[in-house]
């Protein structure tokens, strides 16, 4: 439970709330056995617009394995962490009601059990997404032993990892398009961004705000998440001539986007750090080792700090494509020229250099591309 709930909250910086309206108190009781260490149990009120706030705390000892915290005006439309002052790892509860109980054995912390019916329903969808990421990465582990080697059973690998990932995104949007807890909704649509287009995504967000209009700032969240999703797509780029720029190869050779005009071409922005990007990297592969011969190409920029890890990347992913790079991070002079709000982002242009598309992830990339080079 430890790794996977330190990388689930790490994600939750993709959406910001902070809506208090229940007039009640929220009371979480955390029984404990086996507590050898005397230590803080802390309670902290996640309103992701500001910091953690830490609600209440009390000491827990050998002799007193219990601890009553206190959270204040219970608020369904936040998460709550409980953490511990030694301990390296916690949980994270929904204020679905106003006396929560949490239950577990020290040394074993990931089986643990509370009554909160939200708090169970996120678990299970931790749990339930970490086992579909595991088996992507066993699929991407795979593709990548193939070498360059593009034969028969590595076809079958790339289109079973298509597959994986269209099948994760679509569990997390069925999940927030269905889910009772809004906070969760939300969670869900943003952990699910890196597997599903904006045409997937749209319409989860506008139903957000349907099923939960006595809920102001849900719909602004999903009305701003909306914003992020179609930009820039529909208010910047789409239709319009792809801005152009010329960056270092690895070989330390300028190349510019304007001289791969009179073909289709899809500006891949990545890095080798960005684990969503490595993630989708089979899936812009298989692309490219489909539609190569149909006068379609990639133009990989990264957006790395060091160039070792770059041309590692490179190799490693079998990215067999044109790439440049800045080394410049977040301050490369793509990012203010396209928009980028984070990677992975791509735009896909026509023989003129128009761009037709953006966001193309997972099977969206070959769906759209089978549709356009015919």
């Amino acid at each position: 439970m430890n790794k996977l709930l330190i990388f689930s909250f790490t994600l939750l910086i993709l959406f910001v709330f902070s809506c208090k309206q229940s007039s009640n108190n929220l009371t979480v009781n955390v029984q404990i056995t086996n507590n050898a260490a005397s230590q803080y149990v802390y309670i902290d009120l996640i309103e992701l617009d500001a910091n953690p706030i830490t609600m209440d705390s009390v000491k827990l000892t050998g002799v007193s394995p219990t601890a009553i915290l206190k959270a204040g005006k219970a608020n369904q439309e936040a998460l709550y962490r409980v953490r511990f002052e030694k301990d390296q790892f916690y949980f994270i509860l929904v204020g679905d009601q106003d006396n929560i109980k949490v239950e577990f054995d020290a040394k074993n912390p990931a089986i643990y059990t509370t009554n909160s019916i939200e708090s169970n329903v996120f678990k299970k969808l931790l749990t339930e997404f970490d086992a579909m990421l595991q088996q992507m990465q066993v699929l991407k582990s795979q593709i990548e032993m193939k070498g360059e080697v593009m034969d028969s059973v590595r076809v079958i690998m790339e289109e079973d990892f298509r597959k994986q990932s269209a099948a994760t995104g679509n569990y997390l949007l069925t999940f927030a398009d269905t889910v009772k807890a809004p906070a969760l909704a939300i969670y869900a649509l943003g952990i699910s961004k890196n597997l599903v287009s904006a045409e997937q995504l749209s319409p989860v967000l506008k139903n957000i705000s349907k099923r939960f209009p006595e809920l102001p700032k849900i719909k602004k969240i999903a009305d701003a998440f909306q914003r992020q999703v179609e930009s820039p797509t529909s208010s910047g780029l789409l239709g319009k001539p792809a801005p152009d720029f010329t960056l270092p190869t690895p070989e330390g050779k300028n190349f510019s986007l304007s001289s791969l005009k009179g073909k289709y071409v899809l500006v891949d922005f990545w890095a080798s750090w960005c684990k969503p990007c490595r993630m989708e990297n089979p899936n812009v592969v298989a692309a490219f080792q489909q539609f190569k011969d149909k006068n379609f190409t990639i133009l990989g920029v990264s957006l790395d700090k060091t160039k070792e890890d770059w041309i590692k990347a490179i190799a490693d992913d079998q990215l067999t494509w044109a790439h440049v790079s800045d080394l410049k991070f977040w301050d490369s002079q793509v990012v203010p020229l396209y928009g980028i709000e984070g990677i992975p982002f791509n735009v896909l242009l026509d023989p003129e250099g128009k761009v037709i598309a953006t966001e193309l992830r997972g099977p969206a990339l070959s769906q759209k591309l089978q549709e356009v080079l015919k």
